[in-house]
């Protein structure tokens, strides 16, 4: 019972110490700052700055004594004050300087016991003698009330320490106790303890582990939507020449002069065209799910026959294996059944196997096999090549793996194919392999359902579900010039018909005519003026899509096209702006100059089309001969496409002039990252409750974890806030 006496006036002490330093070093600070302040002062207080002056070394002198004679620190900070406290009230005739002895009683009986009542009874002493000497007029009835009142306040506070500190240190000597015995009784759970401490610092480790390979992950997936976009900008530039020569040569074959064109030539040119077109529906989805960040894409299911679908990727592909000694069979069983599929996806992976097949087969056969088997169709790919080795088998649909990691291969490629091959078959709910002997060849089967036999499993892709003929899909209206922004959403929006308003002002009309279920605004990232915006009866959805309309507002162009461009995206800003009768094009590739030339001078012969390799090259143009309309490329060697904008704006014969960008590179996304984006939900009238909190759900379905990004962006934020009208909010820098 004695320690439990002795333990607590221990605990007491340390706390009286360390509150004799906090004290003294605020008093050491309060004093520094009463100095400094009275230094710019005119007329300078002495007698205040005296007493700051000596509080201070007062503050000084206890810091330094109170680690080695606490005791003494104490009583040297409570007396000293108090001694301060007396001399102020001799030399300041400020009447509310007695009542500054409330606060040094609450520290003194903090620092020595008993000692509150000392100074409230020296301090109303010393204010009585001066009061009834006629020294100082105060308060003597209120200032005895407050400072007998603080000094019992005080003394209640400090006793009531004691309770706390009592009843802390006898928990800890059961707690002591309780832990003796354990220790005794239960000596066998030592083994169990630490065994339970060898898992958890395993487990631990494994976290730091899942932390770290998380990290990688996300890493490589930002890699791979980077590459995704590069690779994609890169085929755009010699892919929009082969299209481009090849439509004109297709649609328009007079412009290169009044003679026969051969029908096999003819031909030829038409399997160039639709392969071209091919392969630009295929740059589109890889840019499309690294511009938008897509964790699946959208299947547009129709009525297909499969005999006639892989005819036609058979024609496409024959050209691959002319002059190699590689023969290219073909054979597909009758009465195959019409299958509900994605055209351009299920030819794709037909078209991937065929190119791995000839790749890899140097001389021999390739296949392409279809037949029905059970409930299935089933459609095989095989080749005499060298074939795969049993232990990577299981690893070839993996993204990015190549069979051969040698520096040395002699195939190139990037190991997306048959990864691109099985998302796009599991997304029709079917399956692939592989089977493959070495020295002897491989066979590559994917097998895709017939509607009706059995029920489909789930899976994670999003699908089309096509729409009862008597059931018509609702719409949405969404505000947007750029059609490629159009196309993008109505991909992604299987189950509604997307209407596009390029101008406002119509919007009104529109929501009368159509009865939209909402209104999408793809708005520029930014400020917003929402007053100007008309009052409509449906919920509007804002929102920040890349678009190329905010290159053209941002760089005061008419217009920004991607490439590859094609006549059909040319001709209607011409017809849009009227009157044009000399264009300039200004782009440093000459095969692309040539082809919009050809383009142009197809659809109107009577045009004047000039071609600069440069930019310094098309100012001198246009100095030289003002052009209606100037076809201009941004990424250029020497003087970009940017400066010669603004070399234009700097010249008054020339700031007018209507400029249509064409680049390979989309600038939208740039736009994005530099600005914050906004999903906005607005509604006349309100959201109701039960509404906001669906929409929650929705959003926080879709959105994905912060982790990494937002480390990297110290002013992203996700947020979701009732504002005006109840509207929601999303945003993300």
């Amino acid at each position: 019972m004695m320690s439990a006496e002795v333990e607590p006036a221990t605990l007491l002490g340390d706390l009286r110490q360390q509150m004799t330093g906090s004290l003294a070093g605020l008093l050491i600070a309060a004093s520094v700052a009463a100095i400094v302040s009275f230094l710019p002062l005119d007329t300078f207080p002495l007698i205040p700055c005296g007493l700051w002056v000596l509080l201070l070394i007062l503050g000084l002198v206890v810091c330094r004594i109170v680690s080695r004679h606490p005791a003494g620190a104490r009583h040297l900070l409570v007396w000293g004050v108090l001694a301060v406290l007396l001399i102020a009230l001799w030399a300041t005739p400020e009447p509310w300087v007695p009542f500054l002895g409330v606060m040094l009683a609450f520290g003194s009986a903090i620092l020595l016991p008993d000692s509150e009542w000392i100074v409230a009874g020296v301090t109303g002493a010393a204010a009585a003698w001066l009061g009834w000497h006629g020294l100082r007029s105060y308060p003597l009835r209120d200032l005895t009330l407050v400072l007998l009142l603080g000094a019992a306040l005080a003394r209640l506070l400090v006793r009531s320490l004691y309770t706390p500190l009592q009843w802390a240190w006898s928990m800890q000597r059961r707690a002591d106790q309780l832990l003796e015995v354990a220790r005794s009784r239960q000596a066998e759970l030592n083994s169990t303890l630490r065994s339970l401490e060898l898992a958890y610092a395993l487990q631990r480790r494994m976290q730091d582990e899942l932390v770290a390979a998380r990290q990688r992950a996300e890493d490589a997936r930002r890699m791979k939507e980077q590459f995704a976009a590069n690779i994609s900008h890169e085929l755009r530039t010699p892919l929009n020449l082969i299209l481009g020569f090849s439509e004109v040569m297709c649609l328009s074959p007079e412009v290169y002069g009044n003679w026969a064109w051969p029908a096999a030539l003819r031909e030829d040119l038409q399997h160039v065209y639709q392969s071209s077109k091919h392969l630009l529906e295929m740059i589109d989805d890889i840019l499309d799910l690294s511009r938008f960040e897509m964790v699946g894409f959208t299947l547009r299911r129709e009525p297909t026959p499969v005999d006639v679908l892989l005819r036609n990727a058979a024609d496409i592909a024959g050209d691959l294996f002319r002059g190699k000694p590689v023969t290219f069979e073909l054979a597909i069983a009758p009465n195959l059944p019409t299958l509900e599929l994605d055209r351009t996806r299920i030819r794709q992976v037909v078209l991937n196997l065929l190119n791995n097949a000839q790749r890899f087969t140097s001389s021999g056969t390739v296949r392409l096999e279809a037949q029905r088997v059970n409930n299935e169709v089933v459609i095989t790919v095989s080749d005499t090549g060298p074939g795969i080795p049993a232990d990577k088998l299981p690893f070839v649909f993996d993204e990015y793996y190549q069979v051969d990691q040698s520096l040395s291969r002699k195939q190139q490629g990037a190991g997306l194919g048959l990864a691109i091959c099985k998302r796009f078959v599991e997304a029709h709910d079917g399956r692939i392999w592989v089977e493959s002997r070495e020295g002897v060849g491989s066979r590559f089967s994917f097998a895709l359902p017939i509607p009706g036999q059995y029920p489909l499993a789930p899976h994670l892709y999003r699908t089309e579900l096509r729409e009862r003929a008597a059931v018509s899909r609702p719409c949405v209206l969404l505000v947007e010039p750029d059609r490629a922004v159009a196309t993008a959403i109505e991909r992604h929006l299987p189950g509604y018909e997307v209407v596009q308003i390029a101008d406002s002002a119509q919007l009104p009309g529109a929501v009368a005519s159509f009865h939209p279920r909402a209104v999408v605004w793809n708005a520029a990232p930014g400020p917003v003026d929402r007053k100007s915006r008309p009052d409509l009866p449906v919920p509007v959805i804002e929102c920040s899509v890349p678009s190329q309309a905010w290159v053209a507002d941002g760089l005061g162009v008419v217009g920004c096209l991607n490439k590859p461009v094609t006549s059909g995206q040319l001709l209607p800003v011409l017809a849009r702006l009227g009157n044009v009768h000399d264009v300039l094009i200004v782009d440093d590739d000459p095969g692309f100059g040539q082809l919009v030339q050809r383009m142009l001078l197809a659809a109107k012969p009577a045009l004047a089309v000039r071609v600069a390799h440069c930019g310094s090259a098309g100012l001198a143009a246009m100095r030289e001969q003002r052009p209606d309309l100037v076809l201009l490329d941004l990424v250029m060697p020497e003087m970009d496409g940017f400066q010669l904008l603004a070399a234009m704006r700097d010249d008054p014969t020339l700031s007018g002039l209507p400029v249509l960008l064409l680049t390979a590179r989309s600038l939208a996304e740039d736009v994005l990252s530099q600005r914050e984006s906004q999903l906005v939900v607005r509604r006349a009238g309100g959201l109701r409750p039960g509404e906001s909190l669906r929409c929650l759900q929705a959003l926080l379905d879709v959105l994905e974890p912060g982790s990494n990004s937002a480390c990297e962006s110290p002013n992203s934020w996700h947020s979701l806030t009732p504002g005006p009208a109840s509207s929601g909010r999303v945003g993300s820098g």
